[in-house]
This record gives structure tokens, sequence and C-alpha cells, in this order.
């Protein structure tokens, strides 16, 4: 008997299978599924489905170039098959690749014209390459097309907010994702047996995809450390799916932590109201990640959105929005929303900076002779009219230079920089860096005297993060929220003469700034000391002002239900 026959009477065990890997990767066990998808193709060469499926893997271990160049194998031995298509340019554009993510897009669709996938990937793309117009264009088909598509509908959503586009036309086109996305499932849910008892511990509850490294932390941390816990228990669900040092920082803080990665939304709705919790409130809007889906089954009594987004939900289930008087001005901004707005009495976000972030140092026109201004805001936020802006001020101030961070080399790089030639600006005025680490991005804020925000989306997180490196920003306020983020934190922190309000106002401001280097120097100098007593930075009496707005809430749903 050759050694590999079974015995007489035994069944040869079955070879594993790709439904086996599958069941291991859905369990997390990653290396066993490998195992099994390289013994598939040891036994088939050609099977595509094996590389897909190390593909996806790669994809979930946060693998993006692995995940790329997998994807790309299958694609060669599957040829052009729509979601072999899909897979390699979602995997393409993850990695950065994006001339060739739209190719792919573009050879997906010519097989399937209306295919939602192919057109979110393609329209995902052309944001990265900076066609921002083109990329609305086919947003606007797709969700005309297939308004069920909420991943992608999010996308077209954050676009027009990015754009500044009519705050009533914003509003409509939320309204219209709710419609078919959200509205439905609050008919599926339970009603709340909370007591409403306006006195009583309440139990509040945050829900995020971005308990991580990430701009949202430096903003919740302080407020999760700070909570009354006398007066509130704090309960974090987290669809955090890159954990790592700060998710434990956090978890820390909170007093119950419900790692939600794995559960969808109806099973996480039940979860909200197994935990009795009296306020849910979301930090993601239509950001990556979202669970809105668990806000639109009404799981809460209270239920309200704060910090991560800068518009509307659209849902009738989002009872209140938490912003502040300059950001949302009373009057007409509160019909920019569905939600009611609940106002903070200084600002919107508490910041507390990471502890790695470098000491200002002196100021670099000191030493370099010449003025350094500076945007390390996403590249998304970039605008053609802000580029125009930026090119009047560097012409039109002697021996000054911008730097613009978080381009990476290809198309959109290349788009940028013809912009500002196109306005005349020399090539050795303008310095275009690529994304950093988050050590050799703050690091930047050494090169740079002055920082420029964006318009007409400011930035949030990168002003802060500016500020107490040193450098003080310049921002141009409008009337809409995402344009009045600058106006809000120059001014909590005792700096409003930094906001412009016209773009004549803008370049008096930079020309005035550039032209005092002494006054550069002392407010860089000084900034921490400035920051550190301002609402901005003091979280117990931040978050007593935000506490006291989550009561007010409470008190007034403890009121309806006594008069129902």
């Amino acid at each position: 008997m050759g050694s590999g026959e079974p015995a007489p009477g035994v069944a040869p065990e079955p070879e594993p299978s790709l439904p086996q890997a599958l069941a291991l990767m859905r369990s997390r066990d990653y290396a066993g599924a490998e195992q099994v998808c390289e013994g598939v193709i040891a036994r088939d060469a050609a099977a595509p489905g094996p590389w897909e499926l190390l593909g996806a893997i790669a994809f979930e271990r946060g693998e993006k170039e692995l995940a790329r160049e997998r994807f790309e194998t299958a694609l060669g031995l599957s040829g052009d098959r729509l979601q072999a298509l899909c897979n390699a340019a979602e995997a393409n554009r993850q990695a950065g690749c994006h001339a060739r993510a739209l190719e792919l897009s573009a050879r997906a669709l010519a097989l399937d014209p209306g295919h939602g996938p192919a057109m979110h990937i393609q329209g995902l793309a052309l944001q990265s390459c900076w066609r921002m117009d083109e990329a609305l264009a086919v947003y606007r088909r797709l969700v005309q097309q297939q308004p069920d598509v909420s991943r992608a509908y999010a996308s077209y959503l954050f676009l027009l907010v990015l754009l500044g586009e009519d705050p009533l036309a914003v509003r409509a086109a939320h309204c219209r994702w709710a419609e078919v996305n959200a509205e439905p499932l609050r008919e599926r849910g339970a009603a709340c047996a909370n007591t409403p008892d306006p006195l009583r511990r309440l139990r509040i509850g945050y829900v995020s995809a971005d308990f991580r490294e990430h701009a949202a932390s430096s903003f919740i941390e302080p407020i999760l450390a700070a909570h009354d816990p006398a007066g509130f228990e704090t309960y974090c669900y987290s669809s955090t799916e890159s954990i790592d040092a700060t998710t434990a920082q956090l978890r820390a803080l909170a007093t119950c932590w419900r790692d939600v990665r794995w559960q969808d939304d109806e099973a996480v709705a039940g979860m909200v109201r197994s935990d009795a919790i009296d306020i849910l409130i979301d930090l993601s809007g239509h950001t990556s990640g979202n669970r809105l889906g668990v806000f639109a089954r009404k799981s809460a009594p209270v239920q309200l959105t704060y910090l991560g987004y800068p518009a509307t939900t659209g849902m009738s289930a989002m009872d209140y929005r938490v912003s502040d008087a300059l950001l949302d001005p009373p009057g007409a901004a509160d019909g920019y929303y569905t939600e009611t707005l609940l106002r903070l009495p200084h600002s919107l976000w508490c910041f507390r900076p990471s502890a790695s972030m470098p000491e200002p140092g002196p100021l670099p026109a000191l030493r370099s002779g010449q003025v350094t201004f500076g945007s390390l805001n996403s590249m998304l936020k970039l605008t053609p009219q802000m580029i125009a802006l930026w090119s009047r001020l560097l012409l039109s101030i002697p021996q000054t230079r911008l730097v613009v961070a978080t381009v990476a080399a290809g198309e959109a790089r290349e788009r940028i920089a013809a912009e500002f030639a196109r306005h005349g600006v020399p090539a050795e005025a303008l310095s275009i860096r690529a994304p950093l680490a988050r050590e050799q991005f703050w690091s930047l804020y050494r090169e740079i005297d002055i920082a420029l925000d964006t318009y007409p989306c400011n930035g949030g997180a990168t002003t802060c993060e500016a500020l107490w490196s040193g450098v003080p920003v310049l921002s141009l306020a409008g009337a809409l929220f995402q344009s009045r983020a600058g106006l809000s934190l120059l001014s909590v922190i005792g700096l409003p003469q930094l906001v412009a309000h016209s773009e004549e106002d803008y370049l008096r401001i930079a020309r005035e700034l550039a032209s005092d280097l002494e006054q550069l120097s002392q407010l860089r100098q000084g900034m921490r000391e400035r920051m550190r007593p301002s609402p901005l930075m003091d979280a117990q009496r931040f978050t007593r002002d935000l506490e006291a707005l989550y009561r007010q809430a409470w008190r007034n749903w403890c009121g309806q239900v006594r008069h129902a």
C-alpha cells in the first residue's frame, strides 16, 4: 500500500477548499485561511478564487500593497470579469495607485455602465486625483440611479460639503439619503423603557469608527477623561478597525467598552437598548465607518450628533446636533439642519495635543530670511478658489514661499502645481510634500511661519495642531459651519484678528503678519500659554458645559414623556 493511500474502510479526508478558507477568514484565523488558499493554488495554479480571498485577507490586515498585488494576480487569472475588475480597482485606489484604479473602474463600467461599486470607486479615485467636479458628476449619476447604495451616497454628501454647495441644497440631499436609507428603519425600532427622571445619573453612549490614532481622538479623549462619574456613565461603541495604543487609552477611560466591529447595525441597536443607554452620541456623521443605521432605529430616547461631520445627518431619528454660536449663528443656520441645535457657550472643540508633538522652536524666518506660509490640511479641502487667493498672496509679498502637504506624487500633485503656475507662481516659491507619518508631519511646522487655512472647508484638528506648534493660522470665514471653524477656534483663544471676512481682508492680514517678524516670533513662543487656560484646552470647564447640554436634552425628553 502506498503511503498516500488511506487504510481500508477509511474514507480519505476532503482536501481543504475555498469555503473553508472563507470561514476561517471570517473567524479571524487569517493564517489558517492563507494556508488553505495556498493549498488550493498548489493544486490549481490557474484558479483566481484563492488569490481574491488572499487579497481580502490582506485588506483586513491593513496590508494595502499586498492586497493590491494579490487582486492584480486574481485579475490576471480571471480576465475582465466585473467583480475581479472592481476588486483590483479598489485595491489600487487604497494603495495610492489612482491612475490604475481609474483604468480598471473604466473597464468595469464598460461591462456594466450602471454598476454602483465601480462608479463609487471611480468617484473616489477622481477625488484623489484632484478632479472634484468629475467626481461630483459621477456621484450625482450614482445616487440618482441607486439611492440605496448608502456608502456611495455618503461620499457624495461629504463632497457637497467640502465644495461649499448651497446649504439648503446640501440639507435636501441629506434628507433624500435619509428618506431611502434611514426613515424605513425607524419603524423597526423598539420603544425605549428608560426611566424619565430628569435628575438621575445618565448612561451615555459614544459611537465611532475613529477610536484610534485619528484627528477625532484628540477631541474626544479629554471629554472621556473629564466626565463627571457621579452624573454620567460612559459607554463607547467602537467600530474601529485599526486598533492601536490610542484605542487602549480611550478604552481605559470609558465605564464600558463595546467592540462592535463585527456586529451589524441591527445587533448594535439591540445592544444599545439592552445597555439602557439614555443618550446616544454619533461622532461620525456621514464619514467612513459610520453607524447611522443604529441611530436610524432610534436605539436610545435621546440621540445627537457631535464633532465628526460638518453638516446635518438628514435623519428624523437624530434629535440634536451640538455646535456653537460662532459656527452656527442663531437664525438662518438653524434651517440648515434637520436636528435641533444645541450650542456650547464657547467652542465646539476641546483639544488635547499628543505628547509626541515637538516644541515650537524659533521662528523659521529669522533663520531663512524669508517668510514661509504653509497648509497642512487635507488635499481634498484644496480648491481652485483658494489656490487663486494664495497665489495672489505669494505674488504680493516679496521673498515668500508656500509649503503644501499631504499631496502624493502623481496626477493630483501635477494638477495642483499647474494651478499655481497658471496664476504665475514660480516653481521655486512652492513646495508640495507627500503624506507623512504623524511625527514627520508635525515637524513640518518647524519650517512654517504662518499657516493658511483652507476654504470653504476650514481645518479643525489641523488648525489646533498648527497653533500648538506655535504657528498662527490665517483663516477666511464664510457663512456656513464648515467655513467658520477657524473663526470659532481662533476666537476662543483670543486671536479673532487672524480671521478674515473677505479676500482683501485675508491679503491685508497676511501682509501685516509677514512684515512683523518680531510679532510673529512672540506669537510663536507664547501660543501654548495662550491656549492652555482657554476653553479649547480646559477639559473640566468644557465637559461641564457639554454635560449641561446633555442634561438639557434629557430634561426635554422627560417632559415629552410626562405630557404624552
